[in-house]
């Protein structure tokens, strides 16, 4: 499948399709059984996603309260009850089961759209640590690219992230890399980085545009249950650096990265 109907069948389950579009794309996948398999592979990753955020309940104290949960629910509900304005409408029935449940799957786009970053995290690092969970650990589909491909795709990166993004060596580290993907989220696409060390414990490192007008800062480390992060904002990129080793190696390895890009 090409990354132009990857992002149209995105497009379709965020409801951002017209009626005609909505339409063809619907014909197509009662036509074109990779095309539906591909819109099914969609809805599962994004519930994976939402899965992966639900076990980020059992972190610090301060992501688990009950009045964060509650006002989640609610504003995700009231999101997906107006069907024509979220592209429902458009579908057959057993479409809009799919698409609503990939509405609600969509754990990275509903957590940073809906919730306020508890105590000043930003957005994106928990956008970063739910995508950590979900493909960095993924034994058969981890990356889209691997490679020369890293390489090849810096350009279509940067063209879609609006700033330039590359992979760094990690080798000093004892650390290679493994590939890269691209993360559609409600805030703007991020690029992701996925790394493994000698042990198999894999790491990863995603990038996103700066927003403007938001404060820049140094590396700040969070534990969470088995992962830690790392997360740093510059003028033009914003960076979360996550890690299953201890909070020293993910503080150690964003410091040094920090001071070089």
């Amino acid at each position: 499948m090409t990354q132009q109907a990857h992002d149209i069948l995105n497009a379709y389950i965020d409801g951002e399709l017209g009626p005609d579009e909505a339409a063809e794309l619907e014909a197509r996948m009662a036509e074109d059984p990779d095309t539906l398999r591909a819109f099914e592979t969609l809805v599962r990753q994004k519930t994976q996603v939402r899965e992966a955020l639900d076990a980020l309940a059992t972190g610090p104290a301060n992501l688990k309260t009950e009045r964060l949960k509650r006002r989640l629910a609610s504003k995700l509900a009231g999101r997906a009850s107006p069907a024509r304005r979220l592209g429902v409408g458009w579908l057959r029935p057993g479409a809009q089961i799919a698409a609503a449940c990939a509405l609600f799957a969509f754990g990275w786009w509903g957590h940073a759209t809906v919730t306020t970053p508890p105590a000043g995290i930003p957005d994106y690092v928990s956008e970063a640590i739910g995508a950590h969970q979900v493909f960095a650990d993924d034994p058969v589909y981890p990356v889209e690219f691997a490679g020369a491909a890293v390489d090849g795709v810096a350009d279509w990166f940067a063209g879609k992230i609006g700033v330039p993004v590359a992979a760094p060596d990690l080798a000093e580290y004892g650390v290679t890399l493994v590939g890269a993907r691209l993360l559609g989220t409600k805030e703007g696409p991020l690029a992701q980085y996925i790394y493994e060390d000698g042990r198999g414990a894999r790491y990863s490192l995603t990038l996103a545009q700066h927003p403007e007008k938001e404060p820049i800062g140094p590396v700040t480390v969070v534990d969470y249950p088995n992962r830690s992060v790392g997360y740093w904002r510059t003028p033009k990129v914003d960076f979360a650096f996550v890690g299953e080793g201890g909070a020293g190696d993910v503080q150690r390895i964003a410091m040094d990265l920090s001071s070089k890009i």
